[in-house]
């Protein structure tokens, strides 16, 4: 089953294209038009027809993007008639640290003081979901980092939160793992669709963790 996936939910923006385990396409893109989108499709040798699913990064994350990725991810979905799924954002960034074996905690600004966290398992490659997605304040996540037992691996945005203090079984992820890659969110889609869970176009909209501030230019 080929699913198309796409994130524009942080600064980087990316697509992929998976067919069951197979990666068909990886790459990062300068924006999240439909049309260059396909352009890297069909660069892999895979015709638009072929494929039967889409997948998007929902949210948390930028509010412009997370706009931007869910308008092209419907537009392309629509057009070829297939089921389109929402991902959580935050769920495809712990994707990234599969291979590794103990807490994953995943963290991405929210707003002022507040973070974007979610708690996933992983082991032997099987990840398992442990939280919802939450909003709290550093004090919050480091406390809550202070019960979890055994490894625990940190990824996202995490400038505000390194030089804390933590133990020894804390570890910082790569930069490179910080973001919802696309073949990520196309696996998580796969997944999603295949278990009947698609999405109402007409319904998804971005997931944030606060409304965004937007006032009119003169407004007070």
């Amino acid at each position: 089953m080929f699913v198309l996936g796409l994130s524009g939910a942080t600064k980087v923006i990316s697509i992929g294209l998976v067919d069951e385990n197979k990666l068909l396409v990886e790459t990062t893109v300068a924006d999240s038009h439909s049309e260059k989108i396909m352009f890297y499709v069909k660069e892999a040798g895979i015709e638009p027809s072929q494929i039967e699913g889409v997948a998007v990064a929902a949210g948390p994350g930028s509010y412009a993007g997370l706009r931007g990725s869910l308008a092209a991810a419907k537009s392309i979905a629509q057009a070829l008639n297939v089921p389109l799924t929402g991902v959580s954002t935050l769920e495809a960034i712990a994707f990234n640290l599969m291979e590794v074996e103990g807490t994953i905690m995943v963290v991405l600004d929210a707003r002022a003081d507040e973070y974007n966290v979610a708690l996933f398992g992983s082991d032997h490659d099987k990840l398992k979901r442990l939280t919802d997605d939450l909003v709290m304040k550093l004090d919050r996540l480091t406390a809550l980092l202070g019960k979890i037992e055994g490894e625990i691996f940190l990824t996202g945005n995490l400038q505000g939160v390194r030089g804390m203090g933590y133990g020894v079984n804390v570890h910082f992820a790569e930069d490179i793992h910080s973001h919802p890659l696309g073949v990520n969110v196309a696996r998580l889609g796969l997944s999603k669709i295949k278990a009947g869970q698609a999405d109402d176009p007409l319904k998804l909209t971005p997931q944030y963790s606060h409304q965004p501030n937007i006032r009119e230019f003169g407004s007070h």
